[in-house]
C-alpha cells in the first residue's frame, strides 16, 4: 500500500530524476524533499553546505522542481528550506511522515538514529526505503545563482491558482532570498477575468490558504503576509520596508512599473529578480509550453470538478443534467452524447411543443401575454414572446410559472420510460427550474460572454443589445460552474469539445462500474 506522505533524504540532488521516479511508486499524496547537505549532522557524519548563502541554492531548487514536473506531477512535492536558511536541529513538517526514503545505503542503526533525532513528525508505524542511484546518469546542476544577497523583506504577487511547481519555485526563491519577511499578493476575482477559463479559478481565500500553508510548511521560521490585491501592484508601491521583488520572466515589466511608481513616491526601488519558466514536459492541445495554471484548468475540463452527491435516485437510468448559458455549446455536447448512444431530452423543444396550438400551455400563455404573441396562423410567435420576457424579469416569471411545472412532468415521463443505462436532460435553466432533482450529476458548458453574444447574434439574428439581454437574464458562468460536477468549454474546435466529452464519458463509465 502506498504511503500518504513521504520524506526523501537527498545526498546528491544530481540524481533527483531517478529518485523522483522511484519515490512516486511508494508515495500517494505528499513528498517532502530534504537536502542532506542542509543538515548539520546527518546520519552521524558532517556534510557542510555546498553554498555559503541560501540564494546560491536557487538553481538547485529550480532543477528539482523542473524534474518534479517531468517525473511525478501527480504528487504534492515540497523541498524543505529551513535547513538551507538556518541551522535547525530537526526536520519539521506539517504532515506526519509515513515513509522515509534514502538515496544511499546506511546501517540500520544510522537510520534509526536519524529518524529519532532528526524528524520531529514521524508516524508511529512508519516505513523506510533505500533507493539505489549507483551507475545512473547525473543531471547537470550549474553553480549557484549570481544574485546571492539576502534581503530583509521580499515581495511577489500572482493568481496562485491550484498551486503547481512553478508557483512553488517562485515562493521558494522568495524564501531563499529573504532574511525576515515575505509578502505575497494574491489577486482578487476582479483581476482574473482576462485569464483563460477564469471561472475555474479557485476562490481567493482558498488560494491564500494554499500559499500560506506551503510557505509555512517548507520554512516556518520566516514571517509571512499573504494578502488580497485588487490591482497589479498591491502593497509593493506603498511599503517602504520592502527590498526585493520576485517576478517571472513575463512580468519583469510589471516589476519595473512598480519601481517607477516607488520613485515617484520617493520610496527606495526594489531589487528585481526574474525567475525562469519551468517547461511543460508534455503540452497538450491548447496548452502553453510552460507549466501554468491555464494548463491545469484546461485539464479539468471533462473531469469531476465538484463532488457528486448521492441523491437517492434510482440507479437506472443514470441521469446526466446538461446545462449552461444560452449559446454556450450545450447542443454540441448533447450531440456528442447522442453519438455515444445516450438519449437526450431537450427541455427547450419540450417547452416549444407545449405551447403549440392545442397543447397544454397554449391557452395559458395567450391569457397571460395577450393576442399580440399569436401569429397569423394562430401559433404563438416565440420571437415576439421572447422580446417581452427577456426584457422584463416579472414577465419572465409569469412565463416560467406556466411552463416549468409542465416541462418537469414531461421530463419525468421520458426518464421513467427510458430503457438505456444513461440518459441526458438538457436545459439552460436546469437548476433554476428545479429539474436537477431528476439528475444524478450535473454537466455544464461555458464560453466567454462575448463569444456567446457573437453566437447569438449570428444564430438568432439579434442585435448586440438583444443578445446581451438574453445572456444577462441567465445565471453567470461562475454560478453554472458552482452547481456543476463536470465542466466543458466548447469555445474551440468541434474535435476539442469532442475530446472533453469522451474524457467525461470514460470517467463516468469508471464511476458506474465501481
Amino acid at each position: 500500500m502506498l504511503a500518504k506522505t513521504g520524506l526523501l533524504i537527498v545526498s546528491n540532488p544530481k540524481h533527483i530524476s531517478k529518485l523522483l521516479t522511484d519515490a512516486q511508486k511508494a508515495v500517494k499524496n505528499t513528498l517532502y524533499i530534504q537536502l542532506l547537505s542542509a543538515l548539520s549532522e546527518p546520519l552521524g557524519s558532517f556534510h557542510s553546505n555546498i553554498f555559503n548563502t541560501p540564494p546560491k541554492f536557487s538553481r538547485t531548487i529550480y532543477c528539482i522542481y523542473s524534474q518534479v514536473s517531468k517525473q511525478c506531477n501527480n504528487l504534492d512535492v515540497r523541498v524543505l528550506l529551513s535547513g538551507i536558511r538556518s541551522n535547525v536541529p530537526q526536520i519539521n513538517t506539517k504532515k506526519p511522515i509515513d515513509i522515509v526514503i534514502f538515496d544511499k545505503k546506511y546501517t540500520q542503526a544510522e537510520i534509526e538514529n536519524f529518524i529519532k533525532t532528526k524528524i520531529s513528525n514521524v508516524s508511529y508505524k512508519h516505513d523506510t526505503l533505500t533507493l539505489e542511484c549507483n551507475g545512473i546518469d547525473s543531471l547537470d546542476f550549474d553553480g549557484g545563482d549570481k544574485e546571492s544577497n539576502v534581503y530583509d523583506h521580499v515581495v511577489l504577487g500572482g493568481t496562485f491558482d491550484r498551486l503547481h511547481v512553478a508557483h512553488k519555485l517562485l515562493l521558494s526563491d522568495a524564501i531563499l532570498r529573504s532574511g525576515e519577511k515575505v509578502t505575497v499578493g494574491v489577486t482578487e476575482e476582479n483581476m482574473i477575468h482576462s485569464k483563460m477559463l477564469w471561472e475555474l479559478v479557485e476562490n481567493v481565500d482558498t488560494r491564500i490558504n494554499n500559499v500560506l500553508n506551503f510557505m509555512s510548511d517548507i520554512c516556518p521560521e520566516l514571517k509571512y503576509d499573504v494578502c488580497k490585491i485588487a490591482d497589479p501592484f498591491g502593497p509593493a508601491i506603498v511599503d517602504p520596508t520592502m527590498d526585493m521583488i520576485i517576478v517571472s520572466e513575463e512580468t519583469i515589466r510589471g516589476g519595473e512599473k512598480i519601481n517607477d511608481i516607488r520613485r515617484e513616491k520617493k520610496i527606495k526601488e526594489l531589487k528585481i529578480v526574474p525567475i525562469s519558466f519551468i517547461d511543460e514536459p508534455n503540452p497538450q492541445e491548447k496548452e502553453e509550453k510552460k507549466v501554468s495554471s491555464s494548463n491545469a484548468r484546461l485539464r479539468l475540463l471533462g473531469t469531476v470538478l465538484n463532488p457528486i452527491k448521492d441523491k437517492k435516485l434510482p440507479k437506472r437510468p443514470y441521469v446526466i443534467g446538461l446545462t449552461g448559458g444560452i449559446a454556450s455549446g450545450k447542443s454540441g455536447v448533447a450531440g456528442h452524447l447522442e453519438n455515444l448512444d445516450v438519449p437526450v431530452i431537450n427541455c427547450d423543444k419540450i417547452g416549444h411543443r407545449l405551447y403549440e396550438k392545442g397543447q397544454l400551455c397554449y391557452k395559458k400563455v395567450i391569457e397571460t401575454f395577450g393576442d399580440s404573441v399569436v401569429d397569423v396562423n394562430g401559433e404563438i410567435n416565440r420571437r415576439v414572446l421572447g422580446s417581452i420576457v427577456f426584457q422584463n424579469k416579472d414577465e419572465m416569471q409569469k412565463l416560467n410559472k406556466i411552463m416549468w411545472p409542465a416541462i418537469a412532468d414531461e421530463v419525468n415521463k421520458v426518464i421513467q420510460h427510458c430503457e438505456k443505462p444513461v440518459i441526458c436532460v438538457e436545459a439552460a435553466i436546469l437548476s433554476l427550474a428545479g429539474w436537477d432533482v431528476f439528475c444524478h450529476e450535473i454537466w455544464t458548458t461555458i464560453v466567454p460572454p462575448q463569444e456567446a453574444i457573437r453566437r447569438l447574434q449570428t444564430r438568432n439574428k439579434l442585435t448586440e443589445e438583444q443578445a446581451k439581454n438574453r445572456i444577462d437574464s441567465q445565471p453567470s458562468n461562475r454560478e453554472y460552474v458552482k452547481q456543476a460536477n463536470v465542466v466543458f468549454s466548447p469555445q474551440w474546435e468541434v474535435d476539442y469539445t469532442k475530446s472533453q466529452v469522451h474524457k467525461a464519458w470514460k470517467l463516468l463509465q469508471e464511476r458506474l462500474d465501481s
